[in-house]
């Protein structure tokens, strides 16, 4: 008799909403560390996964699904990542996280057009976020050859952010030429 293929009676049973929101806690909690500490390890992601499968709450749900899609964009796997936020998105729309982990992972894999969508939405639902979102609609403008985009937005978010010295190292690569950037 094989012991290991006998389900315990734990995991027979759905979790409580209180043990469901404690899984999202806890992807929550494991992706900060590991994004902070840059160390994201399988055990972060299935942490994420689990939380993922048994939140009872849809909002539950996408929060760790962003969470996992912050991790796999952090591993490297911008196609997971892209995944992880489409699918959190399509639970919740307005979930910015996820709309720039998005924006981050299509710019990483050349596909600028697709990044800049994702930063102008999160531009209109974010502004408190809104140099950094600048910034990275910038690289995604620049990617697409649109010099003159890309500038007006390295430049709002310098004037967004003063103390942020990256947009105006980027500007500063810039010269003008009768009112128009060129790199």
């Amino acid at each position: 008799m094989l012991l290991a293929a006998t389900p315990s009676f734990a995991s027979l049973t759905w979790p409580t909403n209180d043990q469901a929101q404690g899984a999202t806690k806890r992807c929550a909690d494991a992706a900060v560390v590991a994004i902070a500490e840059r160390n994201v390890t399988d055990a972060d992601v299935a942490t994420c996964t689990r939380a993922a499968e048994f939140a009872s709450f849809k909002g539950d749900r996408a929060a760790a699904l962003s969470n996992r899609g912050a991790l796999n964009f952090q591993r490297a796997n911008y196609n997971a990542a892209i995944a992880d936020s489409t699918a959190a998105l399509e639970l919740d729309r307005s979930l910015v996280e996820a709309m720039v982990n998005r924006g981050a992972s299509y710019l990483k894999l050349r596909r600028p057009s697709d990044a800049e969508a994702n930063f102008s939405r999160a531009l209109t639902l974010a502004p408190e976020h809104a140099a950094k979102i600048h910034f990275n609609r910038a690289m995604a403008r620049e990617d697409m050859g649109d010099r003159v985009g890309a500038y007006a937005d390295y430049a709002r978010a310098a004037r967004l952010a003063p103390q942020w010295d990256q947009p105006k190292q980027q500007m500063n690569r810039f010269t003008i030429v009768r009112g128009k950037p060129m790199s």
